[in-house]
């Protein structure tokens, strides 16, 4: 059990650093918006309102956790031959980190009010947060992986 839970913090701990990379872009992005709404006055822009701000910042760090702790419960509980065959475990992350990633989307439909660059861009993100979750996967099962070579010798 206790590496179950190893591998789970595992995934969490990952989710949190891929949902902190798009909540930081939307946070330095709102705040180079406010301090542009400061200097030159309002420019228009969804990101002025910091109701939506935050949904984009806290939005893209629970689509984070939500795919590192899908990731991670997954790993925990998969079968061991799955977790132990790197094309297999690399797959099942690829599509599910890929698959998840589709809840930024959303965020940044609400955040943006349907702007197309900001959603599109999400677009292009989801195979990328596929890939690194597939390389990533051995990161992340690595305390089972290690346990299970060690009862199958």
């Amino acid at each position: 059990m206790g590496t179950s839970r190893a591998v789970l913090r595992r995934g969490l701990v990952f989710g949190l650093r891929a949902g902190a990379i798009p909540a930081g872009v939307c946070a330095v992005l709102w705040v180079v918006t406010m301090v542009t709404w400061c200097l030159y006055g309002p420019g228009g822009s969804t990101l002025e309102d910091p109701a939506l701000a935050a949904v984009a910042v806290l939005g893209s760090l629970a689509v984070g956790v939500l795919i590192g702790a899908a990731i991670g419960l997954v790993l925990a509980y998969a079968p061991l031959r799955l977790v132990a065959s790197g094309p297999l475990r690399g797959l099942v992350c690829f599509l599910l980190g890929g698959t998840l990633s589709s809840g930024e989307v959303v965020v940044m439909t609400e955040a943006t009010d349907g702007g197309y660059g900001p959603i599109f861009v999400a677009l292009l993100a989801m195979p990328v947060v596929g890939a690194v979750a597939a390389a990533r996967s051995r990161d992340i099962a690595a305390t089972r992986i290690g346990a299970g070579g060690r009862l199958l010798t």
